[in-house]
């Protein structure tokens, strides 16, 4: 992984991302990496409109899905060669897409596509995307989670650890249908999981699990957020988007994804609303409301690209793998609730409010004065309380 991007997961169909316009749209709304689910063809003919934005890609073959879909061992060294010299001209790739949330039976088959990825392309990252800690030991195909993510590393030997959650449910109309006579098992298994609760609790749980592990193996992790409204997942506001993003980065998550960047088609038990962009391209509220995120946490993300989390309190209460905040570094104390606070290797402190609702003020005791990063530099915070709006968040040092 060479630097901080941002991306998101579902994009504008065949015939709009071949258009310059809809790539404009998407590098001005502050994504520097787009995923390429085409054919061969459209994925050529897409390249080179990316290059010209300054975008670049990780590219979902179909030769390669169709190495893993088929449990094809003794081709996937061939198909992954002969795709990388099919791809040789485009000098914007970044990686291979490979698959999404897969069951742990496809381990063996996805560590030969990995290792043929390596071998012939080792300066592009193979991506595979993994399920959330609520998904159930049907879907991981291991009795937990943390199990999962073990025999996920160690037999696929991954360069990235990527995973989805989405944490905000409440939609107000559902018309949810479990089972319409047309799904298979695996999307039966999503949506069951997807109905499973009211109030999900498990997203820190989650990303301190994820952490643990890329921690002990060296690994740069990822996080797929939520953005589109569907199913039980309700209609973000910007500050539960800012939340969702703030919260990737006091972890020190390398990417951050967005689900979904283009409207998926209308589904009878997803029923997708309030993408950042509809069927048509047509730019919704999310669209701005992303861009305005990321345009503030484009600098953050790429300073704390090359460090790591030494480790994240929780401010106030705490939830399920979190430790309470009791002192760290340069601050002795803090007075508030709500808030997570990260201190990196490179000693910048990131500072979250917790409350995605409301705004907090924090009294920051430290031992000595702090500078905040403003355009790009740190500079003297001049007091020792900080307020943050709803899910908003501030880099520190001392």
């Amino acid at each position: 992984m060479k630097k901080f991007y941002t991306t998101y997961y579902y994009g504008p169909t065949e015939q709009y991302v071949v258009k310059p316009e809809t790539v404009a749209n998407i590098a001005a709304a502050g994504f520097d990496l787009m995923p390429l689910h085409y054919s061969t063809a459209v994925n050529k003919q897409a390249l080179p409109i990316l290059k010209r934005y300054g975008i670049r890609a990780m590219v979902g073959d179909p030769r390669i899905g169709r190495v893993y879909n088929s449990d094809d061992f003794a081709a996937a060294d061939s198909v992954v060669k002969a795709v990388a010299e099919d791809y040789a001209e485009f000098d914007n790739i970044e990686g291979w897409d490979i698959i999404d949330e897969p069951n742990s039976e496809k381990f063996p088959i996805l560590a030969a596509i990995v290792n043929a990825i390596k071998k012939h392309t080792p300066d592009k990252e193979p991506l595979i995307n993994l399920f959330p800690n609520y998904a159930s030991p049907e879907q991981l195909g291991n009795p937990d989670y943390l199990t999962h993510l073990e025999e996920y590393v160690n037999v696929v030997r991954p360069t990235i650890l990527s995973y989805d959650h989405y944490h905000f449910l409440g939609r107000e109309q559902r018309n949810a249908i479990l089972d319409d006579g047309r799904i298979d098992e695996r999307e039966k298994l999503i949506r069951i999981s997807a109905e499973s609760t009211e109030n999900r609790g498990g997203f820190f749980e989650n990303i301190e699990t994820v952490m643990k592990v890329c921690k002990k193996y060296g690994i740069p992790p990822m996080l797929i957020v939520l953005l589109v409204e569907h199913g039980p997942y309700r209609n973000l506001t910007e500050a539960e988007i800012l939340w969702e993003v703030n919260m990737c980065l006091v972890y020190g998550m390398k990417r951050i994804s967005y689900f979904t960047y283009w409207c998926p088609p209308d589904d009878p038990f997803w029923h997708y609303r309030n993408a950042i962009c509809d069927e048509q391209g047509n730019k919704m509220q999310h669209y701005y409301d992303v861009s305005k995120i990321n345009r503030e946490i484009a600098a953050v993300g790429e300073h704390l690209f090359g460090t790591d989390p030494a480790e994240v309190f929780h401010i106030g209460a705490s939830e399920a793998g979190t430790q309470v905040f009791e002192g760290f570094g340069p601050i002795d104390s803090i007075e508030g609730n709500d808030g997570v606070i990260g201190f990196f290797d490179n000693g910048s402190i990131y500072l979250c409010n917790r409350d995605f609702r409301n705004s907090n003020t924090f009294k920051l005791n430290s031992k000595m004065p702090l500078t905040v990063f403003k355009d790009g530099v740190f500079e003297e915070l001049g007091s020792d309380s900080v307020t943050l709006e709803a899910g908003a968040a501030v880099l520190l040092r001392a």
